[in-house]
């Protein structure tokens, strides 16, 4: 999948606490759609940051995650669900 169209497939997931992990993701945004990967970015030394990435097969599931989950609470913590605009980069900087 290319850049452009995997930038329409996919949302920045934000403020998300060090409990969340990538199977909790899975499971609370499969209910928008079929998904193809999910990312919690990791620190140097592998600690889960607070952000991660959601991408969906289908791109009309996207804006209809983000209506939905946008907001929920997450171990007491209100997720943020944004619009993929970037690049993705390795724990180490990298793309």
């Amino acid at each position: 999948m290319g850049e452009s169209l995997l930038r329409k497939h996919t949302l920045l997931v934000g403020n998300l606490e060090s409990r969340v992990r990538e199977e909790i993701l899975y499971e609370l945004f499969l209910q928008a759609g079929p998904l193809t990967k999910v990312m919690i970015c990791e620190d140097k030394e592998g600690k889960p940051k607070s952000f991660g990435y959601v991408c969906f097969k289908h791109k009309v599931s996207v804006p209809y995650a983000k209506a939905l989950l946008d907001g929920i609470h997450l171990y007491g913590r209100p997720i943020t669900v944004q619009y993929w605009t970037g690049m993705f980069r390795s724990s180490n900087g990298k793309v």
